[in-house]
């Protein structure tokens, strides 16, 4: 910068007497930016105040320096660059009703269990890409939502990385009610273009994750799903977080899940023991993707390996009742 200074003031030397005016007003310009520390902070910030209007005779000169001086002042303000970091902070106080586990200072088999659960997947992410994750079940009442959010929560607390829980089911949102957030708006006023993506996400604090619900739904819910408006959606939230956990409707009664699979990288499936019977298990592997299934998470399981402390008989995931 010292060199730039030096410079300039042999150059404006050599003008004509004309240009004095313009000279001394360049230098005390160039002392004042001098004297700002270096860093593109302070650059961005810098303000030029009291621009002096400048003379017919300063003008003809052809002061380069006098048209410096001749421009408005402006700031430069550092751009708003949207991210999950601008989403509303929610304190959420879990009921015992809301099963989740997976809190911190849970230390029950169960929330070891799904402990397991996130170390397992953290390991197949080296073998194949694996950021959204999608959690489905056969049929209603086999207890997909509840893994869904224990699973989030695992994820975050434990990896201390960006995870959102995304409510795939429209129709009839079960994680909105496990965290409270009926009322809130979600994908629904996203995809009819009412909120941005950051206006519809919330951020949790306690379980720390970020959560993406479904609100309130208007007309055909598949219809909506398949505006066209999910995929960009997908992308934005894929480059934004570490962990995607959708949580969506049953395959088998409804056509809505198959918006998901299409957008996830790997699929884990819910069943529960003395709900699933063999065929509707077998009609749900097949109306998936081979490819995509990653593994299936046993609900209610009644006969473990007891020398597993991971399992126990006595702490059984409970129904998810509001599913659809």
């Amino acid at each position: 910068m010292s060199q730039i200074f030096d410079a300039l003031q042999r150059s404006e030397s050599e003008r004509s007497g004309g240009a004095g005016v313009a000279k001394a007003r360049a230098t005390e310009l160039l002392q004042r930016a001098e004297q700002v520390p270096s860093g593109r902070e302070q650059w961005n910030t810098l303000i030029v105040e009291d621009s002096p209007v400048i003379s017919e005779q300063e003008r003809a000169a052809g002061s380069v320096s006098a048209e410096l001086l001749a421009a408005p002042a402006t700031r430069v303000e550092p751009e708003r660059v949207e991210g999950p970091m601008q989403c509303e902070v929610i304190r959420i106080y879990p009921s015992t009703e809301s099963h989740l586990v997976a809190l911190p200072d849970n230390e029950s088999a169960a929330s070891e269990a799904f402990h397991l659960l996130g170390v397992r997947l953290r390991h197949l992410r080296r073998q194949r890409p694996l950021k959204k994750v999608l959690v489905t079940s056969t049929i209603p009442q086999e207890g997909k939502s509840t893994v869904a959010a224990n699973l989030a929560c695992t994820l975050a607390l434990r990896t201390q990385q960006k995870v959102l829980l995304l409510e795939g089911d429209i129709r009839r949102p079960t994680q909105s009610k496990i965290f409270g957030l009926q009322l809130r708006t979600g994908i629904c006023s996203w995809l009819n273009g009412e909120n941005s993506l950051i206006d519809s996400m919330y951020r949790l604090d306690g379980p720390g994750i970020w959560i993406l619900p479904a609100g309130m739904a208007t007309g055909n819910s598949l219809e909506l799903l398949q505006s066209g408006r999910v995929i960009p959606m997908m992308e934005q939230l894929t480059n934004w977080f570490d962990w995607v956990v959708i949580d969506s409707p049953p395959i088998l009664p409804l056509a809505d899940t198959s918006v998901w699979t299409n957008m996830s990288d790997g699929i884990l499936l819910v069943t529960r023991q003395g709900t699933t019977q063999k065929k509707q298990l077998k009609r749900g592997l097949e109306a998936l993707s081979n490819q995509k299934v990653i593994g299936a998470v046993l609900n209610s399981a009644k006969s473990v390996v007891h020398s597993d402390y991971y399992y126990r008989p006595t702490n059984r995931l409970p129904n998810d009742d509001a599913e659809s």
